[in-house]
């Protein structure tokens, strides 16, 4: 295993982002500012659909590979690339998330030490709500030329999506142990993301943060394989292709690749 290494530039970093965050500012309640109105939405929407029909129920499997497609996009362009059109209010996102999180947290140190710290890893409480407001219209829409269920269903899948997103992002950073090694999927996206947070590769790869599918069919990948390889492939370095193998995060202690 590759031993983490804080470099001063990023040690002072962190200690001057931790002594800005404002004394009332605690993580928990940043997490749960975002999962109890996130889960009274999916709770409400799930309440108000009756008797849905199969194809209401498989329309929840286009819109989670939308919204999958959707976040490698954000990811890849609003928060990796200065994007100064829209009146510049997309900006913040690209320096708070490129500027200052892939500061706070390299492929060799990827982890925090405390809730504090889910300040540079949360998305602020707001965001769930706009893209609440923005999801609103197509659900009203649809809900008119297609059925009120369908509408619901939408409403309902884009905070399970959010909350997903978040959830796994807090165990991207959080420091390795036996449930996050072990957990199906989120140590895929770990080993995933600790490659991204690597710098020769950040702005053209990994950019999935919940499910590599995206990443997959678009070719933006640095694993050789196929999507239920990239699904399932855990901390394993065995596929990763040989101009990446240097990039992976220090703290994973991944698999080694065979001679």
């Amino acid at each position: 295993m590759v031993t983490a290494v804080l470099t001063p530039k990023q040690a002072a970093f962190r200690d001057e982002y931790k002594r800005n965050i404002a004394t009332w500012y605690n993580g928990w309640g940043h997490l749960l500012s975002i999962f109890v109105p996130g889960s009274a939405v999916v709770w409400y929407c799930a309440s108000q659909v009756e008797n849905p029909t199969l194809w209401e129920l498989l329309f929840v499997i286009p819109v989670l590979v939308f919204y999958n497609f959707n976040e490698w996009w954000l990811h890849r362009n609003a928060m990796h690339r200065p994007i100064k059109g829209l009146g510049g209010i997309l900006m913040p996102v690209y320096h708070r998330h490129t500027h200052q999180h892939h500061q706070y947290f390299t492929s060799q140190v990827m982890t925090y030490d405390s809730n504090r710290e889910w300040r540079i890893v949360l998305f602020p409480p707001y965001a769930l709500l706009v893209f609440m407001l923005l999801t609103l219209p197509a659900a009203l829409v649809l809900g008119y030329v297609w059925s009120a269920n369908a509408g619901y269903v939408l409403m309902m899948v884009t905070p399970i999506y959010y909350l997903n997103y978040e959830t796994f992002h807090l165990c991207c950073h959080v420091h390795d142990n036996w449930l996050v090694r072990n957990c199906p999927l989120v140590n895929t996206i770990r080993r995933h993301h600790a490659a991204h947070h690597s710098q020769p590769i950040m702005m053209e790869h990994n950019m999935n943060l919940t499910y590599p599918l995206a990443d997959w069919f678009m070719g933006t990948s640095d694993l050789d394989r196929g999507l239920f390889g990239h699904l399932f492939n855990g901390y394993s370095t065995i596929y990763v292709k040989k101009e990446f193998l240097d990039d992976q995060g220090a703290e994973l202690n991944a698999n080694p690749r065979p001679a």
